[in-house]
Protein backbone atom coordinates (compact mmCIF):
# COMPACT_ATOMS: atom_id res chain seq x y z
CA UNK A 1 0.00 0.00 0.00
CA UNK A 2 1.05 3.52 -0.93
CA UNK A 3 0.90 5.75 2.03
CA UNK A 4 0.59 8.52 -0.17
CA UNK A 5 -2.49 7.97 -1.61
CA UNK A 6 -4.82 7.38 1.52
CA UNK A 7 -2.69 9.11 3.73
CA UNK A 8 -1.04 11.82 4.35
CA UNK A 9 1.46 10.14 6.52
CA UNK A 10 2.97 7.01 7.67
CA UNK A 11 2.12 7.93 11.33
CA UNK A 12 -1.84 8.50 9.83
CA UNK A 13 -1.33 5.12 8.21
CA UNK A 14 -0.61 3.69 11.51
CA UNK A 15 -3.04 5.64 13.31
CA UNK A 16 -5.35 4.51 10.65
CA UNK A 17 -4.32 0.41 10.84
CA UNK A 18 -5.24 1.00 14.66
CA UNK A 19 -8.77 2.72 14.72
CA UNK A 20 -9.98 0.16 12.14
CA UNK A 21 -8.66 -2.81 14.32
CA UNK A 22 -10.60 -1.18 17.06
CA UNK A 23 -13.35 -0.92 15.02
CA UNK A 24 -13.41 -4.75 14.69
CA UNK A 25 -12.95 -5.76 17.40
CA UNK A 26 -16.68 -5.22 18.58
CA UNK A 27 -16.08 -6.53 22.38
CA UNK A 28 -14.23 -3.69 22.98
CA UNK A 29 -17.26 -1.35 22.80
CA UNK A 30 -19.02 -0.49 25.52
CA UNK A 31 -22.35 -0.21 23.59
CA UNK A 32 -22.91 -3.02 20.93
CA UNK A 33 -25.88 -2.41 18.50
CA UNK A 34 -25.94 -2.79 15.49
CA UNK A 35 -27.34 0.57 15.00
CA UNK A 36 -24.32 1.86 17.02
CA UNK A 37 -21.72 -0.17 14.83
CA UNK A 38 -23.60 1.89 11.46
CA UNK A 39 -22.99 5.27 13.56
CA UNK A 40 -19.42 4.16 14.44
CA UNK A 41 -18.81 3.27 10.57
CA UNK A 42 -20.38 6.93 9.04
CA UNK A 43 -18.73 9.14 11.94
CA UNK A 44 -15.32 7.12 11.38
CA UNK A 45 -12.26 10.11 9.96
CA UNK A 46 -9.82 7.67 9.74
CA UNK A 47 -10.21 5.15 8.24
CA UNK A 48 -13.22 6.24 5.79
CA UNK A 49 -16.20 4.96 6.26
CA UNK A 50 -17.73 2.10 3.86
CA UNK A 51 -20.14 3.69 1.73
CA UNK A 52 -21.21 0.31 0.10
CA UNK A 53 -24.44 -0.28 0.60
CA UNK A 54 -26.13 3.18 1.22
CA UNK A 55 -28.56 3.64 -0.97
CA UNK A 56 -28.69 6.89 -3.29
CA UNK A 57 -31.78 7.32 -4.87
CA UNK A 58 -30.61 9.96 -6.90
CA UNK A 59 -29.25 6.63 -8.63
CA UNK A 60 -30.76 3.82 -8.17
CA UNK A 61 -30.31 2.04 -10.91
CA UNK A 62 -27.01 1.96 -10.94
CA UNK A 63 -26.96 1.23 -7.19
CA UNK A 64 -26.09 -2.89 -6.14
CA UNK A 65 -28.56 -5.59 -6.75
CA UNK A 66 -29.33 -5.77 -3.00
CA UNK A 67 -30.25 -2.17 -3.08
CA UNK A 68 -32.26 -2.74 -5.92
CA UNK A 69 -34.52 -5.45 -4.49
CA UNK A 70 -34.58 -2.89 -1.39
CA UNK A 71 -36.26 -0.43 -3.56
CA UNK A 72 -39.81 0.08 -4.63
CA UNK A 73 -40.68 2.99 -6.87
CA UNK A 74 -43.84 4.47 -6.59
CA UNK A 75 -46.09 6.91 -7.83
CA UNK A 76 -47.91 9.76 -5.79
CA UNK A 77 -51.41 10.23 -5.50
CA UNK A 78 -51.09 13.78 -6.74
CA UNK A 79 -48.36 16.07 -8.29
CA UNK A 80 -46.67 18.11 -5.95
CA UNK A 81 -46.42 20.96 -8.56
CA UNK A 82 -49.79 20.78 -8.96
CA UNK A 83 -50.68 21.68 -5.05
CA UNK A 84 -48.28 23.86 -4.39
CA UNK A 85 -45.96 26.32 -6.68
CA UNK A 86 -42.93 25.94 -4.46
CA UNK A 87 -42.44 22.43 -5.96
CA UNK A 88 -41.05 21.49 -8.84
CA UNK A 89 -43.65 21.43 -11.87
CA UNK A 90 -42.58 18.31 -13.34
CA UNK A 91 -43.76 14.84 -11.45
CA UNK A 92 -41.15 13.87 -8.55
CA UNK A 93 -40.17 10.20 -8.00
CA UNK A 94 -40.69 8.49 -5.31
CA UNK A 95 -39.76 5.27 -3.43
CA UNK A 96 -40.42 2.56 -0.63
CA UNK A 97 -37.94 0.45 1.30
CA UNK A 98 -39.61 -2.73 1.75
CA UNK A 99 -37.50 -3.74 4.82
CA UNK A 100 -39.05 -0.51 6.62
CA UNK A 101 -43.11 -0.16 5.97
CA UNK A 102 -43.97 2.96 6.31
CA UNK A 103 -41.09 4.75 5.48
CA UNK A 104 -41.49 6.93 2.07
CA UNK A 105 -39.07 9.16 0.14
CA UNK A 106 -39.31 11.62 -2.20
CA UNK A 107 -36.54 12.77 -4.34
CA UNK A 108 -35.48 16.23 -5.64
CA UNK A 109 -38.76 18.30 -4.95
CA UNK A 110 -37.72 21.63 -4.75
CA UNK A 111 -35.98 24.02 -7.27
CA UNK A 112 -33.05 25.64 -6.26
CA UNK A 113 -34.91 29.03 -5.84
CA UNK A 114 -37.60 27.33 -3.25
CA UNK A 115 -34.32 26.10 -1.31
CA UNK A 116 -32.95 29.39 -0.75
CA UNK A 117 -36.08 30.82 0.23
CA UNK A 118 -36.83 27.91 2.63
CA UNK A 119 -33.15 28.25 3.93
CA UNK A 120 -33.40 31.96 4.52
CA UNK A 121 -36.93 31.57 6.70
CA UNK A 122 -35.22 29.24 8.54
CA UNK A 123 -32.85 31.97 9.70
CA UNK A 124 -34.29 34.81 9.59
CA UNK A 125 -37.82 34.45 10.01
CA UNK A 126 -37.84 31.05 12.23
CA UNK A 127 -34.85 31.82 14.53
CA UNK A 128 -36.53 34.34 16.50
CA UNK A 129 -39.28 35.49 19.16
CA UNK A 130 -41.38 33.76 19.75
CA UNK A 131 -39.76 30.60 18.65
CA UNK A 132 -37.67 29.37 21.19
CA UNK A 133 -34.30 27.61 20.52
CA UNK A 134 -31.18 26.12 22.36
CA UNK A 135 -29.25 29.77 22.59
CA UNK A 136 -32.52 30.60 23.96
CA UNK A 137 -31.48 28.77 27.57
CA UNK A 138 -28.26 30.61 27.80
CA UNK A 139 -28.52 34.05 26.10
CA UNK A 140 -31.16 37.09 26.01
CA UNK A 141 -31.43 37.23 22.25
CA UNK A 142 -32.64 40.05 20.41
CA UNK A 143 -36.37 39.96 19.74
CA UNK A 144 -35.58 40.37 15.92
CA UNK A 145 -33.06 37.27 15.69
CA UNK A 146 -29.70 36.66 15.76
CA UNK A 147 -29.39 36.29 12.14
CA UNK A 148 -31.30 40.20 11.38
CA UNK A 149 -27.77 41.82 14.17
CA UNK A 150 -25.60 39.13 11.88
CA UNK A 151 -26.76 40.67 8.40
CA UNK A 152 -26.64 44.22 9.79
CA UNK A 153 -22.79 43.90 10.72
CA UNK A 154 -21.70 41.52 7.25
CA UNK A 155 -23.56 45.26 5.74
CA UNK A 156 -21.82 47.00 7.63
CA UNK A 157 -24.96 49.13 9.05
CA UNK A 158 -24.00 48.15 11.97
CA UNK A 159 -20.60 48.79 14.17
CA UNK A 160 -19.55 45.28 15.64
CA UNK A 161 -17.92 47.05 18.68
CA UNK A 162 -21.78 48.73 19.10
CA UNK A 163 -23.10 47.90 22.49
CA UNK A 164 -26.44 46.29 20.85
CA UNK A 165 -23.72 43.78 19.46
CA UNK A 166 -22.96 42.04 23.24
CA UNK A 167 -25.29 39.50 23.20
CA UNK A 168 -26.50 39.34 27.41
CA UNK A 169 -25.83 36.10 29.33
CA UNK A 170 -28.74 34.73 31.39
CA UNK A 171 -28.21 34.00 35.10
CA UNK A 172 -29.04 30.25 35.97
CA UNK A 173 -31.85 29.83 33.38
CA UNK A 174 -33.61 26.57 31.76
CA UNK A 175 -35.73 25.72 29.30
CA UNK A 176 -39.00 26.11 31.64
CA UNK A 177 -37.55 29.52 32.80
CA UNK A 178 -37.00 30.75 28.74
CA UNK A 179 -41.01 29.20 27.99
CA UNK A 180 -42.54 31.15 31.48
CA UNK A 181 -41.48 34.56 29.70
CA UNK A 182 -43.61 33.94 26.49
CA UNK A 183 -47.84 34.32 26.67
CA UNK A 184 -49.57 31.09 27.05
CA UNK A 185 -51.79 30.02 24.45
CA UNK A 186 -55.50 28.95 24.84
CA UNK A 187 -55.41 26.03 21.69
CA UNK A 188 -55.10 22.53 22.13
CA UNK A 189 -53.03 20.62 20.10
CA UNK A 190 -55.55 17.94 17.81
CA UNK A 191 -53.80 16.39 15.23
CA UNK A 192 -50.05 17.08 16.47
CA UNK A 193 -48.30 16.33 13.27
CA UNK A 194 -44.61 17.22 12.96
CA UNK A 195 -42.94 18.99 10.20
CA UNK A 196 -39.00 18.85 10.59
CA UNK A 197 -36.18 20.84 8.22
CA UNK A 198 -33.02 19.25 8.11
CA UNK A 199 -30.32 22.26 7.52
CA UNK A 200 -26.96 20.71 6.91
CA UNK A 201 -25.19 23.74 6.02
CA UNK A 202 -21.84 23.86 6.70
CA UNK A 203 -21.14 27.74 6.18
CA UNK A 204 -24.25 29.41 8.15
CA UNK A 205 -25.70 26.65 10.54
CA UNK A 206 -25.53 23.95 12.70
CA UNK A 207 -27.39 20.97 14.31
CA UNK A 208 -29.44 20.07 16.85
CA UNK A 209 -28.00 17.61 19.37
CA UNK A 210 -32.03 15.64 20.37
CA UNK A 211 -29.94 12.65 21.07
CA UNK A 212 -31.79 10.53 24.00
CA UNK A 213 -28.59 9.13 25.12
CA UNK A 214 -27.96 8.99 28.97
CA UNK A 215 -24.57 9.69 29.21
CA UNK A 216 -24.46 12.83 27.83
CA UNK A 217 -21.61 16.01 27.70
CA UNK A 218 -22.70 18.47 29.87
CA UNK A 219 -23.21 21.32 27.54
CA UNK A 220 -19.94 24.14 27.41
CA UNK A 221 -20.61 27.52 29.64
CA UNK A 222 -21.43 30.68 27.03
CA UNK A 223 -19.41 32.85 26.33
CA UNK A 224 -20.01 36.24 27.44
CA UNK A 225 -17.57 38.19 24.19
CA UNK A 226 -18.92 35.46 21.71
CA UNK A 227 -19.59 38.37 18.63
CA UNK A 228 -23.00 37.31 16.09
CA UNK A 229 -21.28 35.99 13.60
CA UNK A 230 -19.66 32.78 15.95
CA UNK A 231 -23.12 32.90 18.24
CA UNK A 232 -25.01 31.76 15.34
CA UNK A 233 -22.90 28.83 14.58
CA UNK A 234 -23.88 27.42 17.69
CA UNK A 235 -27.07 27.64 16.72
CA UNK A 236 -28.63 24.00 16.71
CA UNK A 237 -32.10 23.91 16.87
CA UNK A 238 -35.73 25.95 16.91
CA UNK A 239 -39.38 24.69 17.64
CA UNK A 240 -42.09 26.87 15.48
CA UNK A 241 -45.63 26.07 16.27
CA UNK A 242 -46.26 24.12 19.55
CA UNK A 243 -43.15 24.49 21.86
CA UNK A 244 -41.21 21.42 22.80
CA UNK A 245 -39.40 20.77 26.28
CA UNK A 246 -36.23 19.07 25.47
CA UNK A 247 -35.22 18.39 29.05
CA UNK A 248 -38.62 16.95 29.48
CA UNK A 249 -39.22 15.44 26.07
CA UNK A 250 -42.42 16.92 26.27
CA UNK A 251 -44.99 19.64 23.92
CA UNK A 252 -45.87 22.92 26.18
CA UNK A 253 -49.34 22.78 25.16
CA UNK A 254 -49.96 26.23 26.54
CA UNK A 255 -47.39 27.46 24.35
CA UNK A 256 -48.38 28.11 20.32
CA UNK A 257 -47.18 30.15 18.39
CA UNK A 258 -48.35 30.57 14.48
CA UNK A 259 -46.98 27.76 12.29
CA UNK A 260 -44.71 29.32 9.36
CA UNK A 261 -47.23 28.93 6.34
CA UNK A 262 -44.92 28.19 3.82
CA UNK A 263 -43.97 25.39 5.99
CA UNK A 264 -47.61 24.06 6.50
CA UNK A 265 -48.77 24.35 3.08
CA UNK A 266 -45.62 22.45 1.53
CA UNK A 267 -46.26 20.28 4.38
CA UNK A 268 -49.75 19.71 3.75
CA UNK A 269 -49.12 19.26 -0.09
CA UNK A 270 -46.63 16.18 0.41
CA UNK A 271 -49.62 14.36 2.78
CA UNK A 272 -51.60 14.43 0.07
CA UNK A 273 -49.66 13.49 -2.41
CA UNK A 274 -48.34 10.24 -0.04
CA UNK A 275 -52.50 9.02 0.76
CA UNK A 276 -52.71 5.65 -0.25
CA UNK A 277 -49.30 4.89 -1.97
CA UNK A 278 -47.90 1.61 -0.76
CA UNK A 279 -47.14 -1.88 -1.75
CA UNK A 280 -50.67 -3.21 -1.64
CA UNK A 281 -49.45 -7.29 -2.39
CA UNK A 282 -48.80 -7.98 2.19
CA UNK A 283 -47.11 -4.93 1.76
CA UNK A 284 -47.52 -1.41 4.26
CA UNK A 285 -50.08 0.81 2.34
CA UNK A 286 -50.38 4.31 3.80
CA UNK A 287 -54.25 4.93 4.61
CA UNK A 288 -54.15 8.02 6.85
CA UNK A 289 -56.22 10.76 5.85
CA UNK A 290 -54.56 13.83 4.61
CA UNK A 291 -57.86 15.86 5.50
CA UNK A 292 -57.23 14.61 9.30
CA UNK A 293 -53.75 16.32 8.95
CA UNK A 294 -52.45 19.76 9.96
CA UNK A 295 -48.93 21.26 10.88
CA UNK A 296 -49.13 21.75 14.25
CA UNK A 297 -45.34 21.58 15.71
CA UNK A 298 -41.93 21.58 13.94
CA UNK A 299 -38.25 21.35 14.70
CA UNK A 300 -35.29 22.97 12.43
CA UNK A 301 -32.27 21.09 13.20
CA UNK A 302 -29.18 23.19 12.18
CA UNK A 303 -25.93 21.15 11.17
CA UNK A 304 -22.57 22.02 10.53
CA UNK A 305 -19.86 19.51 8.67
CA UNK A 306 -18.93 18.12 12.63
CA UNK A 307 -21.92 17.75 14.06
CA UNK A 308 -24.78 14.46 13.70
CA UNK A 309 -27.84 13.53 15.53
CA UNK A 310 -28.01 10.03 17.11
CA UNK A 311 -30.04 7.04 16.94
CA UNK A 312 -33.53 8.51 18.28
CA UNK A 313 -37.04 7.55 18.21
CA UNK A 314 -39.86 10.85 17.57
CA UNK A 315 -42.68 10.03 20.28
CA UNK A 316 -43.86 13.01 21.63
CA UNK A 317 -46.22 13.46 19.68
CA UNK A 318 -50.50 12.67 20.78
CA UNK A 319 -51.19 10.92 17.67
CA UNK A 320 -48.19 8.68 16.68
CA UNK A 321 -50.07 7.70 13.62
CA UNK A 322 -49.97 11.03 11.48
CA UNK A 323 -46.93 11.16 9.05
CA UNK A 324 -43.97 13.01 10.23
CA UNK A 325 -42.75 14.85 6.98
CA UNK A 326 -38.95 16.11 6.60
CA UNK A 327 -37.32 18.49 4.30
CA UNK A 328 -33.45 18.91 3.39
CA UNK A 329 -31.08 21.34 2.38
CA UNK A 330 -28.19 22.37 1.94
CA UNK A 331 -24.64 19.63 2.42
CA UNK A 332 -25.78 16.08 1.69
CA UNK A 333 -26.29 13.96 4.98
CA UNK A 334 -26.04 9.80 5.44
CA UNK A 335 -30.01 9.28 7.16
CA UNK A 336 -30.24 6.02 8.69
CA UNK A 337 -33.19 4.09 10.11
CA UNK A 338 -33.77 0.96 11.81
CA UNK A 339 -36.70 -0.64 13.72
CA UNK A 340 -38.22 -0.18 17.13
CA UNK A 341 -35.08 -1.34 18.56
CA UNK A 342 -31.28 -0.41 18.30
CA UNK A 343 -30.80 -3.68 17.75
CA UNK A 344 -32.40 -3.48 14.08
CA UNK A 345 -29.47 -2.75 11.42
CA UNK A 346 -30.52 0.15 9.96
CA UNK A 347 -30.54 1.12 6.53
CA UNK A 348 -28.24 4.11 4.80
CA UNK A 349 -28.91 6.38 2.42
CA UNK A 350 -27.65 9.80 0.89
CA UNK A 351 -30.30 13.14 1.97
CA UNK A 352 -29.18 15.29 -0.75
CA UNK A 353 -30.29 19.17 -0.90
CA UNK A 354 -34.26 19.40 -2.00
CA UNK A 355 -35.27 15.70 -0.65
CA UNK A 356 -38.19 14.80 0.90
CA UNK A 357 -38.63 11.81 3.81
CA UNK A 358 -41.60 11.11 5.58
CA UNK A 359 -42.30 8.97 8.30
CA UNK A 360 -45.84 7.01 8.67
CA UNK A 361 -47.55 3.93 10.58
CA UNK A 362 -45.34 1.57 11.88
CA UNK A 363 -42.29 3.75 10.63
CA UNK A 364 -42.68 6.41 13.41
CA UNK A 365 -41.86 4.08 16.44
CA UNK A 366 -38.67 3.34 13.99
CA UNK A 367 -35.26 4.95 15.30
CA UNK A 368 -33.19 7.34 12.96
CA UNK A 369 -30.66 9.30 12.95
CA UNK A 370 -27.79 11.74 11.12
CA UNK A 371 -24.48 10.19 11.56
CA UNK A 372 -23.02 12.33 9.41
CA UNK A 373 -23.20 15.58 7.21
CA UNK A 374 -20.37 14.61 4.09
CA UNK A 375 -17.84 17.46 2.83
CA UNK A 376 -17.63 19.05 -0.36
CA UNK A 377 -21.57 18.21 -1.30
CA UNK A 378 -23.19 21.85 -1.22
CA UNK A 379 -25.05 22.41 -4.54
CA UNK A 380 -23.75 24.85 -6.35
CA UNK A 381 -26.75 26.99 -6.28
CA UNK A 382 -26.09 27.41 -2.83
CA UNK A 383 -22.65 28.77 -3.16
CA UNK A 384 -21.84 32.36 -3.00
CA UNK A 385 -23.66 34.39 -5.64
CA UNK A 386 -21.97 36.91 -7.52
CA UNK A 387 -25.74 37.72 -8.58
CA UNK A 388 -27.30 37.99 -4.98
CA UNK A 389 -25.03 39.79 -2.16
CA UNK A 390 -27.83 38.96 0.18
CA UNK A 391 -26.83 35.33 -0.31
CA UNK A 392 -23.48 36.08 0.90
CA UNK A 393 -24.38 36.81 4.41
Amino acid sequence: MNPTKQYKSKRQEKLARKQLQSRLDKSSFATKTAFRDAERNFKSKCPPPDFTNVIDFDNAENCSEEIRREIVEIELSCDLGNENKLFFEKSQKAYLLKSIPGFIFIRNAFPPSTQKQIIECCLRDFAKYPNIGNLDVHYILPKDGLWSLHERIFRKELDPDNEECRIPIKAHADASDTLSQYPASSNNMSSDSESSLHLPISDISTTASSSPRSTRKPSPPPSPILPPDKLIRKLRWMTIGYQYNWPTKTYHFDHRFPFPSIIAGLSNAVVKAIEGVGIPDGGFVNEYKASDWKAEAGLVNYYQLKDNLMAHVDKSEVNMDAPLVSFSFGHTCIFLIGGPTRDSPPKAMYLHSGDISIMCGPCRSSFHGVPRILEGTLPFYLEKDEDDPSWDV
